[in-house]
């Protein structure tokens, strides 16, 4: 069998001990992964199995449970190898108001480098969208209303010839994802919704998916919508768990420009750790201070030198944007072209660009020039002694690059844009009255569930076959009478709930649940 140099797994926190052949096949590998983003699932595999595989083939392996369904060949190399792992800091998918739900997730900060040219640009970045009469469907993931208004919304995207292509300096169609975060019957309905009223073609030219988060994992498009598919009224379970982190991890980090938040649910009435409350609260204060906000343009400048190149440049009818980006990779001005050029000015030799700052600044400069940034200077001493040469220089410049001044006003960044929309007087979609969204789980015997105790992160998920005789545990029965098989009818997959052990108090998690027909028929 033929070996390689190098053997890269990207995606690696996705893949698990299948890819170890692969692996074997290089001198040298490189394991690329996330595991702040969904792993494998082991869901509907026996315990007994699982614990018969690791006694008869992983007793003698080391870190034989890192090889068990459910765990990643990331997970795997990060305990062979730890002082080889390497955080990569830098972003550069999202731009910063977007990614910055996602740094709660790390240990170390992540540095937003995406800045879109004026082409690319969608301002806000942020729309949260409130659907006052959007109503979960009793027995299913599916909120028709907020499908609806997501298909509405991607449609006036699509017949705009403005916001529906990105025209210099290379025209192309922007590219649309949908994500649904419960599950995804919602996704499947908007799919369905959207080639109907779309057509395939437009469909295929925008590349738009739909899915969850499972199927967005290393996606990304210029525009995402989130679906929360939560109803307005009725029972609303909560999302805290390490998967729900994992998911919602991945939803909200695929829009490169833009992010879409259409919601049901007030924040009134969610659980304050509920993973969907703190989605709200990041489209309501998505950047750690406001200050920009309500400024003028020339007081965002951090100095006089910096203000002086402002106001003449502007004065000359040039699109000037003053402390683009941030978290220590903030350019002093960014000046702008209609076709989708611009220049990054940096003001050298005032209070905050001092000498003993230069070799930071360089350093800083050269990461920004591999993103595609284009860079001109200016130190303080040369422009006191000839600043009409040094403002030539520069004109010529911004010349050669095809930035010219022209009529497009710049100006201050603003985050988010909040609406709602009031019930509709011709809702189809809605058959149902919110007080009937009370329905919960069906339980039958022979039904399989798969349990997580969430106040033990690190155990494995338990898995049941639901009967008739007494709970068994080591053989994987639990009884449809027991407190705990009631407690389970109760609930849905994807819900939170307490329940009594002999521990005390436990929160468990219903990760998933497969009925006995489908068994039945994949055991035929």
């Amino acid at each position: 069998m033929e070996s390689f140099d190098l053997v890269i797994l990207d995606e690696a926190s996705q893949s698990d001990a299948k890819e170890l052949p692969a692996l074997l096949r290089g001198k040298k590998v490189l394991i690329v992964g996330d595991d702040r983003q969904v792993s494998p699932s082991d869901a509907f595999i026996k315990q007994d199995d699982i614990e018969r595989l690791h006694m008869n083939y992983l007793q003698d392996m080391p870190f034989p449970s890192h090889l068990l369904p459910g765990s990643s060949i990331y997970d795997l190399a990060r305990v062979m190898f730890p002082d080889k792992y390497v955080m990569l800091k830098e972003h550069f998918r999202c731009v910063e108001p977007i990614i910055r739900f996602s740094m709660q997730f790390y240990s170390e900060p992540l540095i937003p480098l995406r800045v879109p040219t004026a082409n690319e640009r969608l301002d806000p970045p942020l729309i949260d969208i409130l659907v006052k009469d959007g109503e979960r469907h009793p027995k299913q993931k599916i909120n028709s209303r907020e499908a609806e208004v997501i298909v509405d919304e991607i449609a006036k995207i699509i017949e705009n010839p403005t916001s529906s292509h990105i025209r210099n300096p290379m025209e192309r169609a922007r590219t649309i994802g949908v994500v649904s975060l419960i599950g995804n019957e919602q996704s499947r309905l908007i799919q369905k919704m959207l080639i109907e009223r779309l057509g395939e073609p437009k469909f295929i030219e925008h590349r738009i998916i739909c899915g969850d988060s499972a199927t967005m994992q290393g996606n990304e498009r210029d525009i995402v919508f989130l679906s929360m598919v939560t109803g307005a009224h009725g029972r609303i379970g909560a999302q805290t768990a390490e998967q729900y982190r994992r998911r919602f991890n991945v939803a909200l980090s695929r829009a490169k420009d833009r992010m879409v938040l259409v919601r049901s649910v007030e924040e009134k009435r969610l659980n304050p750790n509920d993973l969907k409350a703190k989605v709200i609260q990041h489209f309501r204060e998505p950047m750690p201070t406001k200050a920009a906000i309500n400024a003028n343009l020339v007081e965002l400048c951090q100095s006089g030198f910096e203000r002086e190149f402002f106001v003449r440049l502007t004065e000359l009818g040039y699109v000037v944007q003053p402390q683009v980006g941030s978290l220590g990779y903030s350019i002093d001005l960014v000046v702008e072209g209609v076709n989708g050029s611009r220049l990054a000015i940096e003001c050298d030799g005032d209070l905050y660009h001092g000498p003993d700052r230069w070799a930071e600044d360089m350093r800083r400069q050269r990461i920004l020039e591999r993103v595609g940034w284009t860079f001109w200077r200016v130190f303080g001493s040369n422009y006191a002694l000839d600043p009409e040469g040094v403002f030539e220089d520069l004109i010529q410049n911004l010349e050669r690059l095809g930035i010219l001044p022209s009529d497009a006003k710049a100006s201050v960044a603003k985050w988010t844009e909040h609406r709602e929309i009031e019930k509709s007087t011709d809702n189809v979609a809605s058959d149902f009255e919110a007080s009937e969204v009370t329905a919960g789980s069906v339980l039958a015997v022979g039904d399989r569930v798969v349990l997580q105790n969430l106040e033990k992160p690190g155990a494995r998920p338990l898995f049941f076959l639901i009967t008739n005789d007494s709970s068994t545990s080591k053989a994987g029965q639990l009884s449809l009478t027991s407190p705990l098989g009631k407690r389970l009818a109760e609930v849905e997959v994807g819900d939170e709930f307490t329940f009594q052990t002999e521990e005390g108090e436990q929160s468990i998690l219903l990760v998933a649940k497969q009925s006995a027909e489908p068994l039945a028929f994949a055991a035929e």
